[in-house]
């Protein structure tokens, strides 16, 4: 009876110039390869090994090579068997011929070679010296186990550290977990079930949001260089891309690729779907199952918003806007904004915020921002206004609009905008949209300001990191920008401290006005 072979721990087995080494949730082997042919022994003792380390009879084993090729696999730690998984298509090609050059289907070498008895493999694995070397990250266990029992695995708990630079506003610079990014400078996200997810070169982990133990991974065929969570068709997505690649993960191990033309511009923060912008005005958006949309824009317009499979484009200086839902050179007539007043001149579109597209217009001494309800018309486009609110001064950024659609927020230079609300905020400078939150730095001070342009903590620190997310729980979840630790890390919330009352100055100075309602009819 074949043990049971369990969708989580993977043992990461790693095929390097001369030695192969196997990860096995923190418990790192490296064996040497002394002879070219043994490679594919080699893998199986290290593969073999890692799984009894874990305590367990059967494990996945996710193979990698220098070439970035990826094999799916499993091994028997009892008979010291490294296959292919059967539901799993390699990515690589076949036959290992030497270390460094691919796992091949993971059946390299003889199955009677790498069946070997407990005696052979201990005399492979502890014969001498030079042919084992190990570095071990945690006292491991071993566990004699019954094929019919549930595996137990040895949890790697990610350690404690402090963040080397000053904390957000609201929480202290311990870190109760840490996480290595090797470098990458990719924004943390949250699952759909709430977990942190990292990046760490070309892997993606989930991790306990209160002890910071790895949940799951999943690997891309490439270094990730964006990270987002998307739900589509119905099903959660998590988009990875790098300049010219993107894949989704949903339920399984595996990427689905997503074919981007050579020319393509990925998108991952412009809308309710990935998409691809094309130089000859057109925008292809990504479905469920990786496959592609196309959409005309508009020779005067560009993309602001993928609204599901359609594509939401304006003019940003005369206010008109499309939503294009067909692949079509015949567009949908468009709409134009109306003027929340009369004399009142348009500023620019700011943005579509699911489906609610923003605009900034101004009089002498006022800015006033409208928001506009998309219709659904396949053959014109409808607006609404929904909402209109003023707000003083009439310094409004035309570029560098930031989006958080989770929390519907936008922010442009000092205005924050909550889209939700249909409100709008003058703060005390410009800042960064992170977590829900607007972020202010100041040259003595960072503020933290939530959507109802309310100062909720500060902090003394001038250059104070900003979080990517913050989970259910509280943790900040934070990169360290500008240190070398290459580190993520699980801040934890400190008890508010007393601010200062609010002045007029550093106060949200907007009154909504009623809310209209207006068809507009006018087209152009």
């Amino acid at each position: 009876m074949s043990p049971a072979v369990h969708s989580w721990p993977v043992i990461r087995l790693t095929i390097g110039e001369g030695e192969i080494v196997a990860d096995a949730n923190g418990d790192v082997l490296t064996y040497p390869v002394l002879d070219e042919a043994s490679a594919a022994d080699v893998a199986a003792d290290a593969a073999a090994e890692a799984c009894r380390r874990l305590g367990l009879a059967a494990c996945r084993v996710q193979g990698h090579t220098e070439d970035g090729e990826v094999y799916e696999m499993v091994v028997d730690a009892e008979l010291g068997t490294l296959e292919e998984r059967d539901d799993t298509t390699s990515t690589g090609t076949a036959g290992v011929t030497g270390a460094g050059r691919g796992f091949g289907s993971a059946r390299a070498g003889s199955k009677a070679a790498r069946r070997r008895t407990p005696a052979r493999r201990k005399a492979v694995l502890w014969g001498s010296a030079g042919v084992l070397a190990v570095t071990v990250g945690f006292s491991a266990f071993y566990t004699l186990q019954d094929n019919t029992a549930e595996p137990v695995a040895t949890i790697y708990t990610p350690p404690p550290a402090q963040l080397p630079v000053p904390a957000p506003a609201g929480w202290d610079t311990y870190g109760d977990w840490t996480t290595p990014m090797t470098g990458s400078t990719v924004k943390a996200i949250l699952d759909p079930s709430g977990q942190p997810v990292s990046v760490d070169g070309s892997k993606l982990i989930g991790h306990d949001p209160r002890t910071g133990v790895e949940r799951w991974t999943r690997t891309a065929p490439f270094t990730v260089a964006q990270l987002a969570l998307f739900t589509l068709d119905g099903q959660s997505r998590v988009a990875a891309a790098a300049a010219r690649d993107l894949v989704l993960f949903g339920d399984g191990a595996d990427p689905i690729r997503v074919d981007v033309p050579r020319d393509g511009t990925i998108v991952l923060d412009g809308g309710t779907a990935p998409r691809v912008d094309l130089p000859n005005k057109r925008t292809l958006i990504v479905g469920a199952d990786g496959s592609t949309a196309a959409r005309v824009v508009p020779a005067a317009a560009e993309p602001i918003e993928a609204l599901g499979d359609d594509l939401v484009a304006a003019d940003t200086r005369s206010g008109r806007i499309w939503r294009i839902s067909q692949d079509s050179a015949a567009l949908p007539a468009p709409v134009k904004l109306p003027a929340p007043s009369a004399g009142a001149d348009l500023v620019t579109v700011l943005g579509s915020v699911n489906g609610t597209v923003v605009a900034a217009w101004k009089t002498d001494k006022t800015t006033t921002i409208g928001f506009y309800a998309l219709g659904d018309a396949a053959d014109a486009t409808e607006a609404t206004q929904v909402g209109i609110v003023d707000v003083d001064g009439t310094d409004v950024a035309t570029s560098g609009i930031q989006v958080d659609r989770e929390n519907g927020l936008l922010m442009a230079g000092s205005l924050l905008v909550d889209v939700d609300a249909q409100e709008a905020h003058r703060l005390p400078g410009a800042g960064k949209l992170a977590a829900g939150y607007a972020w202010v730095t100041t040259n003595t001070e960072q503020l933290r300001i939530n959507a109802q342009g309310v100062t909720e903590e500060t902090t003394d620190a001038a250059r104070a990191a900003i979080p990517d997310v913050i989970t259910d729980n509280g943790k900040a979840i934070t990169r360290a920008e500008g240190s070398s630790t290459g580190l993520l890390y699980a801040l934890t919330q400190v008890a508010p401290r007393p601010t200062a009352p609010p002045t007029p100055s550093s106060t949200a100075t907007s009154t909504p006005s009623p809310t209209s309602t207006v068809s507009p009819k006018e087209n152009s």
